[in-house]
């Protein structure tokens, strides 16, 4: 025999108005989202509906698509130019010997020698969440 658990998460939204909430609620049984509940609040009033996931998905799609008709598929603006960076040659110049100072070019061989120590390894009870 199998014992079924239930877990509900609910979130409640407070709109401008503090009367006014969107509460969405999804039922877990057994570590499977079943049941998606949304409900409009207003005063004392509300409206609930209750979904499986298909029909939450389906109805996540109309607002995505309902999105778009508001806001818009493209972010960026179509009317605008786009402007063009183009640095200058004795810029580049600069910007190499500047990239020579910061990063030099040491090719003779390093007298340290890196050796293993006890000190520099992990220790797994030092940082081992679990």
């Amino acid at each position: 025999m199998e014992i079924e658990k239930t877990r509900e998460t609910s979130w409640r939204i407070q709109l401008k108005n503090r009367n006014e909430n969107i509460e969405i609620t999804s039922v877990e049984i057994s570590g499977e989202v079943r049941i998606i509940k949304l409900a409009l609040i207003n005063n004392e009033k509300s409206i609930k509906v209750e979904m499986n996931r298909e029909e939450f998905f389906n109805f996540l799609s109309l607002i995505s698509a309902f999105k778009d008709v508001v806001i818009g598929e493209e972010t960026g603006l179509i009317d605008e130019e786009p402007i063009l960076l183009e640095p200058k040659s004795q810029e580049l110049a600069n910007l190499s010997n500047i990239n020579e100072d910061i990063y030099p070019n040491n090719l003779e061989p390093s007298d340290n020698n890196f050796e293993e120590t006890d000190k520099d390894e992990l220790n797994p009870e030092e940082w081992d969440p679990w």
